[in-house]
């Protein structure tokens, strides 16, 4: 290995050691955080659930044992929906649901395999599906992304005269984020609408689902919305349009998340690979055709400003140099040097 490429390789180890000590830091500070917002709140949650324990023991004589055992089903049947009324839960449209999360990577958790079938099927279905799915949102987000890039230069160009638009990524970038937050707010008035909830606590949903964290503790139900009885569809009409629903602004949240990252990433791409004497030039131009060409006949012509330095020098060199080691230098007259 050369010692450039050693050089190569050290540098690269040292970016990764740098990005995952930013990344620890990152994840120390935002948990640091979390815990100052929410310890209080959970210290007042835990004492109403003691409260409550100790009234219902008390009501129905239960044991310690038995009132654990007895809130552990409720707390199944009411996540799993049974606590309403017993159907069939699995059903087509519940098994498009959980194969949704599972491709996508949202795991909700309100519907899973129980049966060794089922299971051993969800971790196949998970190999192939979630790797097609990073594939379309990809694609998706990068289309999305060139898009928005090559329309800013458009309009630089022709509305603003800039024969070369600068920063044209971050102004992507930005834009994307705009729309995101279009989609995130456009989802939480619909969550708020059909589910009840509140305006946040949709927007919350919305950004969870779209992101693939997926925590599970919301979850709209769209089908069993009161506003759909007032347009007079059946049970299945009220499952085809929540699926059409809950389906388009899925698509949406999904390619316009993947589309954001996709900017995020390209501004960083195009910073890291920005010399540091163009920092202060536009980051785009090096993905710009024109300043690469540019860039490229400079290269050339100080490539060929070097070369001629070099003759010149071994010219003026050449009369100082013993005659077995000046080559061809040594016929030269001493009247032309």
């Amino acid at each position: 290995m050369t010692a450039a490429l050693k050089f190569q390789h050290t540098r690269q180890s040292f970016r990764l050691f740098i990005l995952l000590f930013i990344l620890v830091l990152y994840t120390c500070v935002c948990a640091v955080v979390f815990n100052a917002l929410e310890v209080a709140n959970d210290e007042r949650q835990y004492e109403i659930y003691q409260g409550k324990k100790k009234h219902y023991k008390q009501k129905y004589n239960m044991s310690e044992e038995d009132f654990i055992h007895f809130i552990t089903d409720a707390n199944v049947l009411v996540k799993r929906g049974y606590a309403e009324s017993y159907k069939n839960y699995w059903n087509f449209y519940h098994a498009f649901w959980f194969t949704t999360t599972v491709v996508t990577t949202m795991g909700f958790g309100q519907i899973v395999p129980l049966t060794f079938g089922g299971r051993l099927f969800c971790i196949f279905c998970a190999l192939l599906g979630i790797p097609l799915n990073l594939v379309v949102l990809k694609t998706v987000g990068e289309r999305i992304n060139r898009y928005i890039y090559n329309t800013i230069k458009q309009v630089e160009k022709k509305y603003h005269r800039k024969r070369r638009p600068s920063h044209v990524g971050i102004k992507a970038a930005v834009v994307s984020f705009l729309m995101m937050v279009a989609v995130l707010l456009v989802g939480g008035a619909s969550d708020m609408i059909f589910d009840g909830w509140t305006f946040f606590d949709g927007v919350y949903f919305n950004f969870i689902a779209y992101s693939t964290i997926g925590f599970g503790d919301l979850f709209p139900r769209v089908e069993k919305s009161s506003k759909l009885d007032e347009l007079g569809l059946g049970e299945n009409g009220k499952r085809l349009f929540a699926t059409f629903v809950m389906m388009t602004f899925m698509i949406l949240g999904l390619s316009v998340t993947s589309t954001v990252i996709c900017s995020i990433l390209n501004v960083i791409d195009e910073m890291s690979h920005v010399p540091a004497t163009w920092r202060t030039k536009s980051t785009e131009s090096s993905r710009d055709p024109d300043s690469v060409t540019l860039r490229n006949l400079k290269k050339k012509i100080s490539k060929e400003k070097l070369e001629i330095n070099k003759l010149e020098l071994n010219e003026k060199s050449g009369k100082d140099l013993p005659h077995e080691q000046s080559g061809k230098e040594s016929h030269i007259p001493k009247s032309f040097c």
